[in-house]
């Protein structure tokens, strides 16, 4: 009973399965495997079971964003945030992490 109040307070993640003879459907949530298939509940509220050899791919989709996607200015946290979306909007985009500076090599001409 414990599991099934984690899994209702925490939100459904659509998801996609296609099967090898090309039918797909459209999940509510991720499928489980248990005992070799797949169980799964579609969009439509039914429950379907599936052999785990008959399933070609199972795709989870990314979650649509939630409101308040800019960067509130007057917070001091978010600074980062604006600084980049500024830059971004300039045509200037940062690296992850930039190269290393090439060190000169031992016993070059000084």
């Amino acid at each position: 009973m414990l599991l099934a109040l984690g899994d209702a307070a925490s939100p459904p993640v659509p998801a996609v399965l296609r099967l090898r003879d090309g039918t797909v459907y459209r999940l509510q949530a991720p499928p489980h495997l248990n005992g070799g298939r797949f169980v799964f509940t579609n969009s439509d509220g039914r429950v379907y079971s599936v052999s785990e050899s008959e399933v070609d791919e199972v795709r989870l989709l990314a979650p649509t964003p939630g409101p308040g996607g800019a960067p509130n200015p007057q917070d001091s946290h978010a600074l980062g945030a604006i600084a980049r979306q500024q830059r971004r909007g300039n045509g200037k985009y940062t690296l992850l992490a930039p190269a290393p500076t090439p060190r000169p090599k031992k016993g070059a001409a000084q």
